[in-house]
């Protein structure tokens, strides 16, 4: 692809228009300069040099709404999904002043057998926690204060990262029992404010001194939201019954290998909408160690975008971690995968529209994967939270 043109713009932030897409790099403390920006029809690669990074790149219909895109990483490239007609992106180091030091572990939503599944999908987040430079506090309450974390969450229907500390941004305590961690923080006011609670539960005191140095899996992590206005149920009332609390679970995954992941591939269809998934189950850290029993296997990744086709749905595809959120039954026999499109931030406008006009806020697609003796089951979740079959 050519450059097709580039604007004058105020210092501090570079723009190049490229086949219908704007690509905007936002400087901040290390300069920018854009290398590569090609378009193909459904994917944008981007890269860049310069900054310290990790990096995140940000992604907007109209340079007003920005949400995440992505992973963040310290490489200087991206390959990310576009579909829309018109796009601009934003790149952020996370890093500017470079104040991090090495990757200590990455913790995310649990998505394995137990927990309600609305509650796993709204509070989906991931913790990428980096050891700060200088030598590490050898207490553990004092180690986790100073560890520094991009805690990417979704709200109001985009994918936001804070960057800093954990008290940068809540209220961090521990309690007298001494083996527990609490963090609090709110988001929103009025009707749309929301309460957390993180909680962190250690096999040992943390407030003196330990000569081994903290793992990230040592703890059990809970996280828990309060809400002002009240947020719907998978219980099959129509419209859907309704909760003003979510609590789920975080953990770090175990490294994967040939023999401890499994892959999935299927389709779950119903009169003739038909959704296709695809991903690899394993197991999680517990103290720096696999899971020893594990009857069902929990999210490892999505390994393929899912394809969703056939009406009312508009043909169209997501790759968000966001925008899909899985949980099996038990020893995987069946598996539930619930999918919000909007939270894709490649979804077309045109995709959307169409979603918006035959309201449809969620896809919820059902699987047996024992002896098949019952048949999928897809359903259609409203905006007005009713419910209904294709």
């Amino acid at each position: 692809m050519k450059t097709l043109m580039r604007l004058n713009i105020p210092t501090g932030v570079r723009w190049l228009w490229l086949a219908g897409y704007l690509a905007c790099l936002d400087l901040e403390a290390q300069p920018f300069r854009a290398t590569h920006i090609f378009k193909s029809p459904t994917n944008i690669a981007l890269k860049w040099q310069g900054g310290m990074g990790p990096f995140l790149v940000e992604t907007s219909h109209n340079l007003r709404d920005w949400s995440d895109q992505g992973d963040l990483g310290a490489d200087t490239n991206r390959a990310l999904s576009a579909f829309s007609s018109r796009a601009f992106y934003r790149l952020r180091d996370l890093d500017p002043n470079n104040e991090v030091g090495s990757f200590f572990g990455l913790i995310q939503t649990e998505q394995g057998e137990f927990g309600d599944l609305m509650a796993r999908h709204r509070l989906k987040s991931r913790w990428s926690f980096y050891l700060p430079k200088g030598t590490p506090a050898t207490i553990p309450a004092n180690f986790f204060r100073n560890l520094i974390v991009f805690y990417q969450f979704h709200e109001n229907g985009r994918v936001f990262t804070l960057a800093g500390t954990l008290p940068s941004f809540a209220t961090v305590l521990t309690p007298g029992n001494a083996k527990q961690i609490t963090a609090t923080w709110s988001r929103g006011s009025g009707a749309g404010r929301r309460d957390y609670t993180l909680t962190m539960d250690f096999p040992y005191g943390v407030t003196t001194n330990r000569a081994t140095p903290p793992l990230l899996s040592d703890p059990t992590y809970a996280l828990v939201c309060v809400y002002a206005t009240n947020q719907p149920l998978l219980n099959w009332t129509n419209p859907l019954a309704s909760t003003n609390r979510d609590a789920i679970g975080l953990v770090q995954l175990a490294p994967g290998d040939e023999g401890s992941l499994h892959d999935h591939r299927y389709t779950v269809s119903q009169k003739g909408v038909s959704i296709d998934l695809a991903f690899r189950e394993g197991n999680f850290l517990r103290q720096g160690n696999p899971m020893f029993i594990l009857k069902t296997m929990i999210l490892h990744e999505w390994t393929a975008p899912s394809v969703l086709s056939g009406s009312p749905l508009p043909n169209f595809r997501t790759d968000s971690y966001f925008s899909r959120t899985l949980k099996p039954g038990h020893h995987n026999f069946t598996e539930v995968v619930l999918i919000e499109p909007a939270l894709d931030p490649a979804l077309s406008e045109a995709s959307r529209a169409a979603l918006l006009a035959a309201n449809i806020r969620f896809i919820y697609a059902f699987k047996d994967l024992a002896i098949g003796i019952s048949p999928d089951d897809i359903r259609f979740i409203g905006f007005d939270m009713t419910t209904r079959p294709p």
